[in-house]
């Protein structure tokens, strides 16, 4: 009877010590949990500090770049916010820039405009950026400055330049006759003064306002290379113009998707795509804002580049 009456006491003993071990364990699970939680909320905060910082350090480099002083050279193929600003002068002037993109890509578009503008101001007609351009383009800057405004679509505080046109050129007899009649592009960042506004027969804030989306017609993919390609469409409306593409179906426009846009406002939208690989199937899908702002987006298609 004592030998049983040992053994029962032994077996209470593991018993209660190997219950001690169990809630042991499970108090220092959840205190690692815990752990492991508060330093991934840590995380996200100094991941989102950081992509603030990024974004304000972008924003200063552009604010920069936008009293720009185009302290380099530029020519095709770069790439940057000067690009950028280069672009953002040349299209105030549809008869110089009439694509105007504004992409940070020094492509066959921005050449073609750079030669013009060199024409116009009797430069050598290289497509290069030189001293000489950069002088006439300061002068340009000088008297039309660039200002930034979000951009809604790369998010994070990031800004996009914009040329504000000085109003009087709109309607100064003097220099539109110098300009043979053509007045430059008035972009969306610019708010005119009410008066020149009715003089040009613009909708004023008491027009009715308009809420229907542009209408998108006639999309396609031309001019296929092994390395670049032609996106074009029409609207029935003046509208500016986007393209997102990428070699996944479907397109998810993104920051890191690939996209060229301009904010003129036309019918007529052409957009080349550069840097592309041969043999490759590439999808996109393209954007058209009014006015208003009213949106509309295709559906998405696809062609593949040659061999």
């Amino acid at each position: 009877m004592k030998k049983i009456l040992v053994s029962l006491m032994v077996l209470s003993v593991v018993f209660a010590l190997g219950s001690s071990a169990s809630a042991e364990t499970t108090h220092s699970t959840q205190e690692l949990i815990d752990t492991l939680q508060a330093q991934i909320v840590q995380l996200q905060t100094q991941i989102e500090s950081l992509m603030k910082a990024q974004a304000e350090l972008r924003a200063k480099a552009i604010e920069i770049t936008g009293t720009i002083k185009l302290i380099r050279s530029l020519r095709e193929g770069m790439t940057g916010d000067d690009i950028k600003a280069l672009q953002a002068v040349l299209a105030k002037y549809p008869d110089i820039y009439p694509e105007g993109l504004i992409s940070g890509y020094f492509g066959k578009a921005t050449l073609r405009a750079v030669k013009r503008f060199q024409e116009r101001e009797n430069l050598p007609i290289v497509g290069l950026v030189g001293p000489l351009t950069l002088k006439k383009l300061e002068k340009e800057l000088e008297k039309d400055p660039i200002i930034h405004e979000d951009d809604t679509e790369q998010g994070h505080g990031a800004k996009r330049p914009c040329a504000i046109v000085p109003s009087g050129h709109l309607i100064a007899p003097g220099w539109l006759r110098k300009m043979n009649g053509v007045r430059p592009v008035v972009p969306e960042c610019q708010k005119l003064p009410p008066g020149i506004t009715q003089k040009l027969g613009l909708p004023s804030a008491t027009t009715t306002p308009d809420t229907t989306a542009p209408v998108i017609s006639g999309l396609s993919a031309t001019n296929i290379t092994s390395a670049s390609a032609h996106i074009v469409w029409s609207t029935n409306e003046n509208a500016t113009g986007k393209v997102w593409y990428g070699t996944t179906n479907p397109v998810v426009a993104t920051s890191t998707t690939p996209m060229v846009s301009s904010a003129n406002l036309t019918t007529s939208h052409d957009f080349e795509l550069t840097g592309l690989t041969a043999s490759t199937t590439y999808y996109f899908v393209v954007e058209s804002k009014d006015a208003a702002n009213n949106t509309a987006t295709s559906a998405g298609q696809s062609f593949e580049t040659i061999p």
